[in-house]
Formats: structure tokens, C-alpha cells, sequence
């Protein structure tokens, strides 16, 4: 079923009142997605994203909503006559601040499905599983583990699986810490500074890469880094899925339904389809047994 995605936008210096003004409308946790829709029937659910990092989710040149996080759920709403999907933008704490208190039903951020986020959030099967690995200026030495970058310097975004690796290999290896500067700088001028020599390395995945690093112009390389080392060392979880908020009425019937319809799109090619339109021809789809376990 067919239906007009309502996509409010919501700026920085705006968020708190966005937010506030959704909990109102709704009366209560579950915000106003928590409602059935008058004209449907169907169960609103309350998507909300940061609209960053390109290619997962960003706005395009006509300020529309879109990327592979917001375009597989687009075709799960087409699927599903029980489920409707109203998206909202935020700044990326809020997206959590947002699950907590049950305002936002959805969170479609690429986000890696770990076991502390588990135990505050339901989660949809995995539709990403990502390559994670160290960004340098073209010609720099190999990296082969985050032990070769000890005593260099980076930038971490507080909350990000990405800072939270760096942060336990610190813990791991004092006298031997990688130099974490905390920013809140855009991807795009994280590696505009990482070419300039204002940083040492980036981690980052692949895909992102891609998207701010090799379609650039930037002279940059990106090393992948085994993935089993980073589970195995630093609880690195390589896939990523929806968040939902507990707080969501009938939370275990919708996750029910957007895997069933997950599974439908990636059985028919849809999500290859999607990964590699947007990711340059690069499949980011789950294998079996990743998606399983």
C-alpha cells in the first residue's frame, strides 16, 4: 500500500522544541506515532534520523529525505497495510534522548546493534553489515591493527561505535593510547582536515568513506581491518539495524512485521539492489549466518 511520507525537519537550534512538541501532541509516551491513522488504520510509526552519515541517510539536493537506511523502510511501508512510517529529523544525541522517553517509535542511523543498546532498545534483524577500517593521507605506512596507531591523533564523536573501539582499546593499553579529539565537526570537514594533516587517521566504515573520503578528490586510502579482531577484541558489533523504542505500543508485532518484510526485500534483491545504488556497487547486505546470529 501506497502512501505520502510526511518528513518534518527539524533544525539544530530547534530540536529540543521539535521534540517537546511531538511528546504534547501525543499525550504520553509512544508519541503521536503511537496512534492509529484516521485515514488508514494503520499503527503510525515515528522515524527518526540525523539525516547524516551520507550515503545511509541525508537530505538531497531538493531537501528530500532519502539514503539506503530511509529507502529500505520507504519500501517496508509499501508492504505493510498494519505499519505507517512519518519521519522526523534531529540532531544524533537526540535520536536516543528521543527512544528513551518513547517520543520516537524508530531510529533508521546505521546504527550497530551492541549489547548495551540492546539492553535499552528493541532492534530489527540487521540489514547492514559493515567493514570497518583506518583512513590515512595516500602513501602513509599500513595499519594492520589500531596497535600500529598508538600515540597518533583522531577525531571521535562521543557515542559512536567508532569512538567507542577507540576508547576501549585506550582502556586496554594505557601508556599506548590513541589521541582522541572530541569534535562535532562534519564528516566532510573531518576528512578535508585529515588531508591538511590536522589528524593522523580516521576510522571510519568503507561506505562512508566512499561518500566523504574517495568521491572527494581527497588523497586519501582506507585499510579495512579484520573484522573478527575487532569483535574479539573490542566487542565490535559489525551490524547494524533499527532501533525501537520499548516504549512502542505493540513493539514485538512491529518488529515482527518490518522483518518479515526485511526478509522479503532481501529475498527478492531489493536491499543488494539498494546497497549498490548507493554505495557505488558495493553490497552491504548481511550474510546468511551474520544476519542469523
Amino acid at each position: 500500500m501506497n502512501r505520502t511520507l510526511r518528513t518534518t525537519l527539524a533544525l539544530s537550534a530547534l530540536a529540543a522544541v521539535a521534540m517537546s512538541a511531538v511528546g504534547c501532541a501525543a499525550g504520553g509516551p509512544g508519541g503521536a506515532a503511537a496512534a492509529d491513522s484516521g485515514e488508514t488504520g494503520a499503527q503510525q510509526i515515528l522515524v527518526a534520523t540525523g539525516a547524516s552519515p551520507k550515503p545511509y541517510t541525508f537530505l538531497d539536493e531538493s531537501d528530500e529525505l532519502t539514503g539506503y537506511d530511509i529507502e529500505i523502510l520507504k519500501r517496508i511501508d509499501d508492504k505493510l497495510e498494519g505499519l505507517e512510517f512519518e519521519f522526523q529529523v534531529a540532531d544524533f544525541p537526540a535520536l536516543f534522548a528521543g527512544l528513551d522517553s518513547g517520543r520516537f517509535n524508530l531510529v533508521a542511523n546505521n546504527l550497530s546493534a551492541t549489547d548495551e543498546r540492546r539492553e535499552k532498545y528493541d532492534f530489527s534483524d540487521p540489514y547492514i553489515e559493515a567493514q570497518f577500517g583506518i583512513i590515512q593521507q595516500a602513501g602513509a605506512a599500513k595499519v594492520t591493527a589500531l596497535d600500529d596507531l598508538a600515540g597518533k591523533k583522531t577525531y571521535g564523536e562521543p557515542g559512536l561505535n567508532f569512538t567507542r573501539v577507540l576508547e576501549s582499546y585506550n582502556e586496554q593499553h594505557p601508556g599506548k593510547e590513541i589521541l582522541i579529539e572530541y569534535t562535532e565537526l562534519d564528516l566532510q570537514s573531518q576528512y578535508n582536515n585529515l588531508a591538511t594533516g590536522s589528524v593522523d587517521f580516521l576510522f571510519n566504515e568503507r561506505v562512508v568513506f566512499q561518500g566523504y573520503g574517495g568521491s572527494s578528490g581527497l588523497e586519501l586510502e582506507f585499510t579495512q581491518l579484520d573484522g573478527d579482531y575487532l569483535t574479539e577484541n573490542f566487542g565490535t558489533n559489525l551490524l547494524s539495524a533499527y532501533a525501537l523504542s520499548k516504549q512502542t505500543p505493540n513493539v514485538a508485532d512491529v518488529i515482527e512485521q518490518i522483518n518479515g518484510a526485511l526478509a522479503e526485500l532481501a529475498a527478492d534483491g531489493t536491499l543488494t539492489e539498494l546497497s549498490e545504488q548507493f554505495f557505488d556497487g558495493l553490497d552491504v547486505t548481511p550474510s546468511r549466518t551474520a544476519a542469523a546470529g
